[in-house]
């Protein structure tokens, strides 16, 4: 990365150029390293600023800080970059890398499952060349920039996953990334509180594919509620996909847990082995096959690179825990997903006893309590022997369940996650599979390691 680039794309001057090239950006300062250009961040507990001598103590080759900031003695001869707002001149530099990359830049976004959709696509892309993708969930406005300022300059495909939790969140992330082609695996109600419809959800989702040069494509599911909302924002092509309706472009069918039979137009089926359970699951690699193939990956090279494919952590991970079998879907939640992990749950042929521990659904609003009773009505009624709440929001959904059938004396409610992980450990039987699954400030992950221990 020039020096000089970093000037023109940020806005910024240099107090002293680095002698040094930059091949790296981080926000970390413990991840600063030689070649390194560290971005002092004001966050809501802590300020960037307070890290810079530890980033240049650690290697780093520059820093890039708020103009007017007084620099320690430490730094004060040290290249630095002075911008007006670092987080903003994160975005920008992040779109003037971008401009210069080779890599077919892929975008990636929805209500639930788009890092597991993200991760099958970047497998079947990596059987056509090189890719980069984006680290874990790094999708927000930190986090996306960095994503694709880490993509190398020689990727043939990159990647790059996008989240929005408020209004206008989508704005600075589709500026940034400008993708080729993008992917959305399905509208729902995640973070409602903050945009009351669905239909608002959709249409800032629908600000990446308004990105999307008219010479892409998006690739969305067909029986999407929201379809006519995505549609009318893009330029580009439409692919859509479904497991039931033959309409679609590309038309999957789910044949045993983890195994879709692919098929379209006059070309040969296909079949996609991805391991993962759950018809959400089914949809994501149909997805993500269509994309690829889409952008003129061969069949051949997808099935390939699919071969590589590893699930991301805390999504439907099948874990042993002493005695026990856990099933680790707790990195988030919201109703759509907590619905498809219940259904796929009471449907899968693992061994021993079923035990559900789900916990609240966050950022649901005013209505909370609504939306948990629902889920607890239409799928909280299933063939296990012992249905857990954690969470004031979720007794609601022990309500719906019980509504629907489900016994009152099979139900256990607690207050707080560290009351289950001591109490469920002495509920479960010897061989037990149970299901945790809940939104990621819940920390649901914690019962397993009780369940370990």
């Amino acid at each position: 990365m020039n020096a000089d680039n970093f000037e023109t794309w940020t806005g910024g001057n240099w107090t002293l150029r680095p002698t040094f090239p930059i091949t790296a950006v981080t926000q970390d300062s413990r991840k600063a390293c030689l070649g390194v250009l560290y971005v002092a961040l004001k966050g809501d507990h802590h300020d960037g600023h307070d890290f810079v001598s530890a980033a240049f103590r650690s290697g780093a080759t520059a820093a890039m800080v708020r103009r007017g900031w007084q620099p320690p003695a430490d730094v004060a001869s040290l290249p630095l970059l002075c911008v007006d707002d670092p987080a903003q001149a994160l975005l920008s530099l992040a779109k003037g890398y971008r401009s210069t990359l080779k890599a077919r830049v892929i975008g990636i976004t929805g209500s639930a499952g788009k890092t597991t959709l993200k991760e099958l696509t970047a497998a079947m892309f990596s059987g056509a060349g090189a890719t980069a993708a984006t680290p874990g969930n790094y999708n927000n406005e930190v986090g996306l920039p960095l994503s694709l300022l880490a993509v190398p300059d020689d990727a043939a495909y990159a990647v790059i996953e996008a989240g929005i939790s408020h209004p206008n969140d989508m704005d600075p992330l589709a500026d940034a990334m400008r993708p080729d082609a993008a992917a959305i695996s399905c509208i729902g109600p995640a973070h409602i509180e903050f945009f009351g419809t669905e239909t608002a959800i959709a249409a800032e989702k629908a600000k990446l594919l308004a990105a999307i040069p008219p010479e892409g494509f998006a690739v969305l599911p067909f029986e999407c509620a929201e379809r006519d909302t995505l549609q009318a924002a893009c330029s580009c092509r439409m692919v859509t996909c479904s497991l039931k309706d033959e309409r679609a472009d590309w038309v999957g069918e789910p044949l045993a847990k983890g195994v879709l039979r692919v098929r379209h137009a006059d070309e040969p089926a296909v079949l996609l082995e991805t391991g993962l359970a759950g018809e959400h699951n089914a949809s994501n690699a149909l997805l993500a096959y269509a994309l690829v193939r889409e952008c003129g990956v061969s069949a051949a090279e997808a099935l390939a690179g699919l071969a590589r494919f590893k699930p991301p952590a805390m999504r439907w991970e099948v874990v042993a825990a002493g005695s026990f079998t856990a099933i680790n879907d707790a990195y988030n939640a919201n109703p759509l997903s907590m619905r498809a992990a219940l259904e796929t749950f009471a449907g899968s042929d693992l061994s021993g006893t079923k035990v559900v521990c789900v916990g609240d659904m966050l950022e649901l609003g005013d209505a909370a309590d609504q939306r948990h009773r629902a889920v607890g009505e239409a799928s909280g009624n299933g063939p296990w022997r012992l249905l857990a709440a954690v969470g004031t929001a979720s007794r609601a959904l022990l309500e719906g369940a019980i509504n629907a059938g489900y016994p009152a004396s099979q139900t256990v409610w607690f207050a707080t996650t560290a009351e289950a992980a001591e109490a469920l450990p002495l509920l479960l039987q010897p061989g037990d599979t149970i299901l945790l699954k809940a939104s990621r400030g819940m920390r649901l992950e914690k019962i397993l390691d009780a369940l370990r221990a």
